[in-house]
C-alpha cells in the first residue's frame, strides 16, 4: 500500500489587536496589543519540524512572527505573501456586529449566505476564497512541513477548503488568537484536522 504524499500546515494565527473587543478587523493594519503572547511559548515545541515559514504581511501577524523568533524558534527567510492576508471588510472594518445590524440590517442576512457576499466597499467573499484556495494548493505543491502565520478567517477557510466542508460554514472554526491550527494536506486531494486552538 502507498502512502500519500502531504504538506502539513502549522496554521498559527496572530495575536489580539490593540482593536476593540468583537470589531472586525481585515485590511486595517493594527499591531498587537501584546495580550496573550505568552502563550506562543508552549506552541514552540510544535514548530521544531518546520521548513518553510510564510506570513500575512499585516503588521499584526509580522509582530507575531517575530515574537516566535525572539522566544527562540528558527524562522530564516520567511516568504510575506499578499494572498494571506485578512478579508477587506471595506465599510464595516472595526465595527462591531451590533453596529453593522444597527446600520445595515439589509445586508445582515445578505452575509450569512457569505459565497455570495461582497462587504460593503470591501472584498468580494469570492475573490477571498480564491485566493486562499491558490496559496493552499501552492502549499499542497511545496511538501514538507510550513509554518503558516496568517488570520482567523484565512484559517478557517483553509480548514473548509481542505476538509471538504461548505464555505458558507467557516464560522463552525472558533480560530483564537495566537493558537495553532494543524492541517495535513493530501497531495491527492482532501485533508485531516490534526489539531485546532492548541
Amino acid at each position: 500500500m502507498s502512502q500519500k504524499k502531504f504538506t502539513r500546515l502549522y496554521l498559527l494565527r496572530h495575536g489580539a489587536t490593540t482593536a476593540a473587543q468583537g470589531c472586525l478587523v481585515g485590511s486595517t493594519d493594527l499591531p498587537l496589543s501584546g495580550h496573550g503572547l505568552s502563550r506562543l511559548t508552549s506552541l514552540l515545541p510544535h514548530f521544531q519540524q518546520v521548513e518553510h515559514w510564510q506570513c500575512s504581511p499585516l503588521r499584526r501577524t509580522r509582530q507575531t512572527l517575530e515574537q516566535l523568533r525572539q522566544q527562540g524558534c528558527s524562522i530564516n527567510n520567511p516568504v510575506y505573501d499578499q494572498r494571506l492576508r485578512e478579508i477587506d471588510f471595506g465599510r464595516w472594518e472595526m465595527k462591531t456586529f451590533a453596529e453593522i445590524a444597527t446600520g445595515d440590517s439589509a445586508r445582515i442576512e445578505d452575509w450569512q449566505r457569505y459565497t455570495d457576499f461582497v462587504f460593503p466597499g470591501g472584498e468580494a467573499v469570492a475573490d477571498f476564497v480564491r485566493r486562499t484556495d491558490e496559496i493552499l494548493h501552492m502549499f499542497t505543491v511545496m511538501g514538507g512541513n510550513i509554518g503558516v502565520v496568517t488570520h482567523g478567517g484565512v484559517i478557517r477557510t483553509m480548514i473548509c477548503l481542505a476538509l471538504g466542508v461548505p464555505i458558507r460554514n467557516y464560522l463552525l472554526f472558533d480560530v483564537q488568537p495566537a493558537s495553532l491550527t494543524i492541517v495535513d494536506v493530501f497531495s491527492s486531494g482532501g485533508g485531516v484536522l490534526c489539531g485546532l486552538n492548541l
